[in-house]
Formats: C-alpha cells, structure tokens, sequence
C-alpha cells in the first residue's frame, strides 16, 4: 500500500484517475512497483506488483487483465494443497484481499456458489474481468457480487457508479511522487440455476436467497443475504476443535449466527448446547441446520436474546455450562473507539467467566482487527478475570482458518484472535 499522505506531488500532465494503473519508483525514479491509483482513497495506490516480480514475469506487467487471472488461478491452487473444496468442505475463502495479492477483493466460495465483497474502486472497474475468470472454475455456476457500499464511498465510489459497467481502457502517461521517496507512472446480483442447491426460502415473511453447504461433514442452509459473505469460514478450524472437545459437556454459544459452534457441540457429543442471538433470521437458518443434519433437537436449542442480558439472567438462576463460546461481531471497527469497545469486551468476558463451571473452558473471539493487531486482547481478557474473580489459563491461540493468508508485508490482514481458556 502507498497511503495518500505519503504522496507529495504529481509530475506530468494529465493526473493520474481512479483506476488507473501507476508505476511507483523511489526518489531516484527507480521502478519499485506497479498498482492501482486512487485519487481520494487513503490508500492511494494498492500496489499489485512489485519490480522484481514484472522483471520475472513480463506477462503481468502494467496488464491488470492478465494479473488478475493469474493470481485468481494461483489461488485456486493454493486451495486446492489445502485440500480444498473435498467431500467434507465445500464453503471456504477463495480469495482473501492482501494475502491473495489482489487488495480490496474477497471472494467466498458456497458450494457452487461464489460471493465476490467488493471494497475497492478498482474491484469494481475490473468486474466483468473478475467475473470471467471466477466462472472459468468449473464447479462455480452462480457468482453473487456484494459491493460494501460503505467502505466504496470512502475509496470514492458512489451507488451510481456501482450500476455501471466499466471497460479497460488505452493507458496514458503521467508521473506523481511520494515525500521524497516515491514517484508514480500512469499507465493506463444476478442468479441461474445449475446442478446447485441453491433456492429462495421463506423465513420470518422474508424471501431469502439461500444455499446448502457442507464444513466438516456438517449440513448448513446459509442466507446469501446474511451477515459478511453469508457464512463466516474463517472459523472453520476453531468449529471443528470444538467437536473435539464436546463429548459429554454442557455447552453455551453466545452470538452463535447459524449455529456454526453450536452444531459442532452436538456433533462431537455434547449433551446439551444453547445458542444464544439477537437475529431471528440467523436463528432460523440454525434450526434448520439441526433438522438438516439429523440432530436430536432435545440436545440443541437457540434462544433469541441479547447476549448481556441472558448472561446477567443466567447468573441470576445459578447456571454454568462446562464449555461457554462467545464470538461477538466487531466491536472495534476502528482504532478511534478501541477504548470504549475494550470496555465492551471486558464485560462480555466477565459474564461468560462466571457462566464457566470452575475448571471450564472458555473460547473467546474477537474478529476486531484493530484489537487483534493491537495486541491488547489478552490484557482485556486478564482484566475480565479481575473483574469476574477467576482465574485463567491459556490453553489455546488461533486466529482464521488457512485459507485466509496474510501478507508479512500487509499485518493488518490479520483480524480475527481466537483464544481457548481454562477458567478457575
């Protein structure tokens, strides 16, 4: 990334636009790299190349076009060595901004269905191209675009813009440079139905556009409309070590969406699990997912509540759980109210503390990036323990499953802290 204060000033006439493709080069106009401008973005150029890589592979040079099915075919591969899709998964992360080399791009794959979240003015120039490539996968039938809306209007797009259809176009030259150091060359929901389960379903009076998908050989019905993409997959690998965990304990899942934990409670044995969420779209979606997989819905219930009040009531009946999940939405969109949603995360920690059965276990998530990049979560976490008068062990640190990498060069990739305690 080259952040816009770090640029100084534009050589050459006409200025480069949004979208356009610029080489960035050091004082000296030395070629560095090569990406995309942005005229009112902070980050004014999300680098797509660095020279060393143009030099080794002249194919991709200042050639959006063929860099982005490069890098889409690359992942693909790379998802493949995973072992993904397979038999038993066929929902994960296709695509993962920085950590694929393609900034500002996400695309989740369902099944056969992909969910592209655009964020990026350049995403959105280059769609029909993104598109293109995505279909070339042969079991992707149905591609879901799902601009966000509000993160584009900071990288300068509005919702007029985002019903047009952009083509490439002729490169012009230009130069800019950064502070002293850098200078930059200008360079120049729509479904079909095939062979997927995908469908409408009625919930709550709502027509929601769903599809079945399958994690770890459990069955979930997600809403193409639903909270991100429609599922949440970087918690795959944390969902199944909970199966392992499970057999014979009670189990509590604060903020359990569909019932990713909760369903994986039941599966590795749990005698009994409550999930509790304020969404009742999300809570629906989960009891259809017990009926789905056969689950005995003796040992499974969902309870439509906010998450501080049920804990608070739960405190007041005497209740614990041996296992208690709680995996809140982003507190912490920003740095600036890092403070307050400290104060947020404690609290929600102190309750779910004292629901823990001495001798308990814990996992608790934060999908915050600014507090997972800050490193503050566990200080939070050792101040809910004051709070809560326990004491914790950590038994356990994780953070995304692996199909979502993250570039050295890019750590605020890295969002999502996911961490197993002991509770006594």
């Amino acid at each position: 990334m080259v952040y816009s204060g770090a640029v100084d000033r534009i050589i050459g006439r006409p200025p480069p636009k949004t979208g356009d493709v610029v080489l960035v080069a050091d004082g000296t106009e030395k070629p560095i790299g090569w990406g995309m401008y942005n005229s009112v973005s902070m980050f004014c150029v999300r680098l797509m190349q660095l020279e060393d890589e143009a030099t080794s592979d002249s194919s991709c040079a200042l050639n959006m076009e063929k860099l982005i099915e490069t890098r889409i075919d690359a992942a693909v591969e790379m998802r493949r060595r995973l072992g993904l899709p397979s038999v038993h998964t066929n929902a994960y992360r296709l695509i993962n901004s920085e950590g694929d080399r393609l900034s500002g791009l996400i695309i989740d794959v369902f099944g056969g269905v992909a969910v592209v979240a655009s964020s990026a003015a350049w995403v959105e120039k280059y769609k029909s191209e993104i598109e293109a490539c995505i279909k070339k996968i042969n079991y992707i039938n149905h591609v879901n675009w799902r601009p966000s809306v509000d993160i584009l209007k900071e990288d300068g797009v509005n919702e007029y813009d985002l019903n047009k259809m952009h083509s490439s176009t002729c490169p012009e030259r230009t130069k800019c440079g950064w502070v002293g150091a850098y200078y930059l060359l200008q360079l120049g929901w729509n479904y079909t139905r095939r062979n997927v389960k995908f469908t409408d379903l009625l919930i709550l009076g709502h027509v929601v556009p769903i599809c079945q998908i399958v994690e770890n050989e459990i069955v979930y019905t997600i809403s193409l409309k639903g909270q991100k993409t429609g599922f949440y997959a970087d918690q795959r690998e944390n969902r199944q070590f909970i199966s392992r965990i499970s057999d014979g304990q009670k189990v509590l899942d604060i903020c359990c969406y569909s019932g990713g934990f909760a369903l994986n409670a039941v599966r590795g044995g749990a005698l009994n699990v409550t999930g509790i969420d304020t969404s009742p779209l999300a809570l629906e979606l989960a009891k259809e997912n017990v009926v789905l997989n056969n689950i005995d819905p003796g040992r499974i219930s969902f309870l439509r509540e906010d998450a501080t009040e049920f804990m608070k009531g739960a405190l007041l009946r005497n209740e614990s759980w041996d296992i208690v999940i709680i995996d809140p939405p982003k507190l912490a969109p920003t740095k600036k109210v890092l403070h307050s949603a400290s104060g947020m995360y404690r609290n929600l920690n102190s309750l779910a503390m004292q629901l823990t059965k001495r001798g308990g276990l814990l996992m608790t998530c934060s999908c915050s990036g600014a507090v997972t990049q800050s490193g503050i979560f566990m200080r939070i976490l050792q101040g809910a323990a004051s709070m809560a008068g326990r004491r914790i062990t950590v038994l356990r640190q994780a953070g995304a499953a692996c199909d979502h990498p993250i570039d050295p060069s890019y750590p605020e990739g890295a969002y999502l802290t996911n961490i197993l305690l002991r509770v006594s």
